[in-house]
């Protein structure tokens, strides 16, 4: 099966709703705290919230200019590495512009995710040998609008005039349509008469490449030659793969430059085990190998030191990162995993586990007891409202369809949490004591791709289903954990199950699909078969009881 014969759903829609006027607070105090002195942390971390508000008023249409000073102002001083300049009262222009109480906000993923440091954006304009005396930007929203200030920024420290502007395409992710406003017309009109060149900047680009081409095409529909239209990317792309509608031809009218891809990380952080390098180190027999998509890994490395070493993973910038960390301090604290410390460049770090990673073999009483405490541990300790519910009954329902699937689901809503999300044996340590600790506790449950906030039934579902449980054995995890939590799931898991599993056998299948050509190809496309398989394996009727 081809990559453009796939219309599968495995990346949830990530905006969040917040309060505008928390949003406003906690950013004029990291200003205030930036225009004292000069902290790379703590200036990164006000640039990415400036970008994140100015992003969520133009997705609501409300008026811009007064955050883009803001955001703009953060962008210098991140390039420049100096404090905010006082000049502009910044807090005063915040603490003066209206925002509305609920605020959608777009999770910048690769900022959260994948260790996009917007100083690459900056360093790449170093590329261009030679610049025209003005340049347009346009930045894809969402993460977008915090590189568009970026660029801009590192262009106008070259000498060059750089104006911005920022763009939200719409549609399906692998046909994006872009249709200029009023306003973002007379920006592009006004730039073409200053003859300058046009600098089109996102992440990605992803498995179609249309977000990209959708602006590029748009600027050409309104009198930009292709020529003078440059896509910043965050990667290096091979057009051949893109599954737009003929994105290869469509792709190389326009001249494309990617950053660094070069990772920021501790000094410490000297062994790479991201990309499911890790495996080589813990699982030594490749057999054993579980299924990856190595290309949407977070970042992870072993630390140098042969005493006391550990281990180094990408939590996120700014809140995001300060998100995980929460979560995990969480966890460590009520003893499942274990404890991370802050590093630096939005990583964080944990004690290497004396022992190795669990197989669905070693599934007894005792470890059904400890599954079934962690499951009512967070579905106490990570309660989230769930914005949109219909969103995973949308997805399994269209994942179903489109894989020929006849099985009912029903999926129903009763103990709202932020998931574990991956419940697999091997991410669960057995430590040489006999003890289990939950790995990548933090960051799974709440990153792009399904479930989100769900029902804890989505993580019971997973264990159920990754651990292989018979009938018997779920019956006696979910009564366990009902007089753990008090919480009765058996009348709502199958539903959960069927979701997770379609889920997963989507995600594998889009994954194989993604690494064409790749060693994963065939361990990803196996475990596809064994979801399939799984799907139609157990009748699980009785565990409604």
């Amino acid at each position: 099966m081809s990559a453009q014969g796939l219309n599968l759903l495995v990346f949830r829609d990530g905006r969040q709703v917040l309060s505008g006027s928390a949003a406003k607070t906690a950013l004029s105090q990291h200003i205030r705290l930036a225009q004292r002195s000069f902290h790379p942390a703590e200036n990164l971390s006000s640039l990415l919230q400036a970008g994140e508000l100015e992003c969520a008023l133009a997705d609501s249409a409300a008026g811009t200019a007064q955050f883009e000073t803001i955001t703009d102002a953060m962008a210098e001083a991140l390039v420049n590495g100096a404090p905010v300049p006082n000049v502009e009262n910044l807090p005063a222009i915040l603490d003066s512009t209206p925002v509305p109480e609920r605020l959608a906000v777009s999770i910048p993923e690769g900022f959260a995710f994948y260790a996009l440091h917007p100083l690459a954006y900056a360093e790449v304009v170093q590329q261009f040998a030679a610049l025209p005396p003005r340049v347009a930007v346009i930045g894809i929203r969402s993460v977008g609008t915090t590189l568009s200030a970026v660029t801009a920024a590192a262009l106008k420290r070259r000498g060059v005039q750089a104006a911005r502007t920022t763009v939200r395409p719409t549609g399906h992710p692998y046909n994006r349509r872009m249709e200029f406003s009023g306003e973002q017309l007379e920006f592009v009109r006004r730039e073409i008469s200053a003859s300058g060149i046009f600098l089109v900047v996102d992440e990605g680009p992803g498995l179609s490449g249309s977000s990209f081409l959708s602006v590029a095409e748009a600027l050409v529909q309104a009198g930009v030659a292709a020529e003078k239209i440059t896509l910043v990317c965050s990667h290096a792309v091979d057009a051949d793969h893109l599954c737009a509608e003929n994105a290869a031809k469509r792709w190389r009218k326009f001249r494309s430059i990617a950053v660094s891809t070069e990772p920021r990380q501790p000094l410490d952080a000297q062994v790479w085990v991201g990309g499911g390098e890790w495996r080589r180190y813990l699982l030594r027999d490749e057999p054993d190998w579980p299924a990856s998509w190595v290309s949407f890994e977070r970042l992870k490395y072993f630390s140098g030191r042969s005493i006391a070493p550990r281990f180094y993973k990408f939590a996120g910038y700014g809140r995001y990162g300060e998100e995980v960390r929460q979560r995990e301090e969480k966890v460590a604290a009520a003893g499942f995993g274990p404890a991370p410390e802050i590093a630096s460049d939005g990583y964080m770090s944990y004690p290497f586990v004396d022992g190795r990673p669990m197989a669905a073999s070693d599934l007894a009483e005792g470890v059904l007891a400890r599954l079934a405490a962690y499951c009512a541990y967070r579905a106490g300790a990570f309660p989230a409202e769930v914005a949109a519910p219909a969103a995973l009954q949308q997805m399994a329902q269209h994942n179903l369809r489109e894989l020929e699937i006849d099985v009912p689901l029903e999926l129903r809503l009763e103990r709202g949490v932020i998931a574990d999300g991956r419940m697999q044996p091997h991410e669960w340590l057995l430590t040489r004591q006999g003890q289990m600790r939950k790995c990548d506790s933090g960051s799974h449950g709440d990153d792009h791709f399904f479930p989100g906030a769900t029902d804890i039934a989505w993580d019971l579902a997973g264990a159920i289903v990754e651990w292989q449980m018979d009938a018997e054995e779920a019956e006696s995890f979910l009564e366990m954990y009902r007089r753990a939590s008090g919480d009765n799931a058996q009348t709502r898991v199958l539903g959960y199950i069927t979701a997770y599993t379609v889920f997963r056998y989507a995600y594998c299948r889009m994954a194989a699909n993604a690494l064409q050509g790749m060693e994963e190809q065939a361990r990803l496309e196996r475990a596809a078969d064994c979801y399939r398989a799984r799907l139609f394996a157990v009748d699980f009727a009785d565990i409604r009881r």
